[in-house]
C-alpha cells in the first residue's frame, strides 16, 4: 500500500509524548496512518470526527484514564465496533481481565517490542476487516431474502385472490388472465433479479437499465398491490405525464421500489384515505412524489430509515407487520439507476393536524 487514502489508520492514546513519538515511528515505517490523542477525553472528541481501524490506548492517564475512556467507547454505536489494544506497564491478572470485560481485544505491554506490537496491530486489524466482510454478506443476503419473501408475496397474492374468486366465478379466471400472466412473469422476473443481485454482490454483473414510461410502471405496481389498496379503501389519486420516461431496471423498480413504497404508504395510512402520486420534470430528471397522510414517522425512525442495522419497523395503522429492509433496499436500487431519495415526514403525536409521509424519487430521463 502506497497510497495514503488505502493505509489502515490507527489512533494512540497516551499522555506521554515518548510513547507516542516511539509508537508513531513503529507505525508510519510500516505504512500505517496515525492520528495522536493526549488524553481520553481528546480521544473522545476526535472520534467525533474520524473513524480509524484500531486504537491504541494507554491505561496509566489523569483525568480519563484507559478504562473509562474504553467504556465510553463501547458505549457509542458509532465506535464500539473498533478494536482496542491497551497500552500497559501494568501486568497484574486483574487489569487485563477488566480491560477485556470492557472490550479491549488485547493489550500490549510496556517497553514496546516493534516485532510483537506490528503483529498484534496486523492481526486485530485483518480480523475487524474480516468481521466488516462477513457483516457485509449478511446485509446481502437479507436483502435477497426480502425479495423473495416480501416481493414475491405481492404478486403470489393477486394470483392466489383471483384464484379463490375464480372457484365461485370462473370466468373471473378468463376476465383477468392478462393480468394473471403479468403477475406470474413478475415472480419469475424477481427469481431473475435475484440472481442478478448475487452476481452484483460479487462484482460480476451491472444492472441493465432502459428508459420505460413511469405511468406504465406504476400502474403495474398498482395492479399487483391492488388488494391491499382495496382492503383499506384508499383512494389513489394520480397525476403522472404520459411522456415521462424513467431510466431504470424494470424488475427491481416495480418490484422493490415501488411496491415497497406504495405498500409502506397504505400501511401507514387510515382506512378511506387518500394517497397522492404525482411527477415533474427538469433537466432530464424526473421526480415522482408518493405522499400520504397517514401516521407518519417520528424523527429517529426518519433518521434511521435507511440504516439496515438499526430496527426501523413497526406496526402499521391496521396491525400490518414489515421486515425493516424495504427501504435500505429501495435506496441501494434507486442510487444503482443514478438516482436518489428523499423523504419528508410529519408524526401524527407530535402534528395532529396535519401529518402524513412524502417521498420524493428523483430518476434520470435519459
Amino acid at each position: 500500500m502506497t497510497n495514503q487514502e488505502n493505509k489502515n489508520q490507527i489512533l494512540i492514546v497516551d499522555d506521554t509524548p515518548q510513547n507516542i513519538q516511539v509508537l508513531g515511528k513503529i507505525l508510519d515505517d510500516n505504512n500505517y496512518s496515525i492520528i495522536i490523542a493526549q488524553n481520553g477525553l481528546q480521544a473522545l472528541k476526535t472520534l467525533e470526527k474520524v473513524t480509524p481501524d484500531l486504537i491504541l490506548l494507554d491505561i496509566m492517564m489523569p483525568e480519563l484514564d484507559g478504562f473509562e475512556t474504553c467504556k465510553r467507547i463501547k458505549e457509542n454505536p458509532n465506535t464500539k465496533d473498533i478494536p482496542v489494544i491497551f497500552l500497559t506497564a501494568k501486568t497484574e491478572s486483574y487489569d487485563l481481565v477488566k480491560g477485556f470485560e470492557l472490550g479491549a481485544v488485547d493489550y500490549i505491554g510496556k517497553p514496546f517490542r516493534p516485532a510483537e506490537l506490528l503483529k498484534r496491530v496486523q492481526t486485530h486489524i485483518e480480523l475487524k476487516d474480516k468481521t466488516n466482510s462477513l457483516e457485509e454478506s449478511n446485509k446481502n443476503y437479507r436483502e435477497l431474502l426480502h425479495v423473495l419473501s416480501h416481493d414475491l408475496a405481492n404478486p403470489i397474492g393477486f394470483i392466489y385472490g383471483i384464484m379463490q374468486l375464480s372457484n365461485d366465478d370462473p370466468s373471473i379466471f378468463n376476465e383477468m388472465n392478462k393480468e394473471l400472466w403479468i403477475s406470474v412473469n413478475n415472480c419469475l422476473d424477481i427469481i431473475r433479479l435475484v440472481k442478478e443481485m448475487r452476481a452484483l454482490d460479487e462484482g460480476k454483473h451491472q444492472l441493465t437499465l432502459e428508459l420505460f414510461p413511469l405511468k406504465e410502471c406504476l400502474n403495474e405496481s398498482l395492479q399487483i398491490i391492488q388488494n391491499k389498496i382495496k382492503q383499506k379503501n384508499i383512494d389513489i389519486q394520480i397525476n403522472i405525464n404520459d411522456s415521462n420516461n424513467v431510466l431504470v431496471e424494470r424488475t427491481s423498480f416495480v418490484n422493490s421500489i415501488l411496491n415497497n413504497l406504495m405498500t409502506n404508504a397504505i400501511k401507514f395510512s387510515n382506512y378511506d384515505s387518500k394517497i397522492i402520486i404525482s411527477s415533474s420534470e427538469k433537466n432530464e430528471i424526473i421526480q415522482l412524489t408518493i405522499k400520504d397522510f397517514g401516521i407518519g414517522m417520528p424523527a429517529e425512525i426518519l433518521n434511521n430509515i435507511f440504516k439496515i442495522n438499526v430496527p426501523t419497523t413497526r406496526p402499521g395503522t391496521d396491525g400490518e407487520r414489515g421486515t425493516g429492509f424495504g427501504m435500505p433496499l429501495v435506496k441501494k436500487f434507486l442510487e444503482s439507476y443514478g438516482g436518489k431519495i428523499e423523504i419528508k415526514s410529519k408524526d401524527k403525536q407530535t402534528n395532529p393536524e396535519d401529518h402524513g409521509t412524502e417521498i420524493i424519487l428523483s430518476l434520470k430521463s435519459a
